[in-house]
């Protein structure tokens, strides 16, 4: 049976139980629950002990500020039209150089979660819920502890299984964890 319709104004109702239940999920998310510590807390933490992998950089540069250059690749250099000087030295080689990078697809998922939250907070302000701006608040101070994220580009694909370090490192499994819960 349908219910009338309430003659008091819009403003007046009282919130929808769906607004509140994302409110009270975010914020559970956001702080923590008994099992798992809140994404504020982990995100300090992971600043320090966030993943990074080592790859190789393979680039033309000047003869002399070659590191690591490979004999094949000295060949190759060697047959460079015009990369010999009048002294018989290379001008530029072919060298390979190993860098650390933290876009990497675990940090990917990070800042997917972390954006997701932001939206979904600044969604709850932009609706007039009072209660999010604090937690909103909280979060940009968190993600602004992180600036490995600067560098950390978007996911290609929402994430179906978990890698090992999603599912087995403390501080990324309490991130992802959250944003299990979150989408349910």
């Amino acid at each position: 049976m349908a219910t009338p319709p309430s003659s008091e104004p819009a403003a007046a109702r009282a919130p929808e139980p769906a607004a509140v239940t994302e409110l009270t999920r975010l914020l559970e998310a956001l702080y923590g629950n008994g099992q798992r510590p809140g994404i504020v807390h982990v995100l300090p933490r992971l600043q320090r002990a966030h993943k990074k992998e080592l790859i190789r950089v393979e680039q033309w540069t000047t003869g002399e500020l070659a590191r690591h250059p490979e004999p094949r690749e000295l060949i190759r250099s060697r047959r460079r039209p015009g990369n010999i000087d009048e002294k018989g030295r290379l001008l530029h080689v072919f060298d390979a150089r190993r860098v650390l990078i933290d876009d990497i697809h675990e940090n990917r998922v990070i800042k997917h979660v972390l954006l997701d939250v932001q939206r979904r907070l600044q969604r709850l302000v932009d609706s007039g819920d009072d209660e999010a701006v604090a937690p909103l608040a909280a979060l940009d101070g968190a993600i602004a502890s992180c600036p490995f994220l600067l560098d950390v580009t978007a996911l290609r694909a929402r994430p179906t299984e978990p890698t090992a370090t999603l599912a087995r490192d403390p501080l990324y499994r309490s991130i992802f964890q959250a944003w299990l819960a979150l989408d349910r």
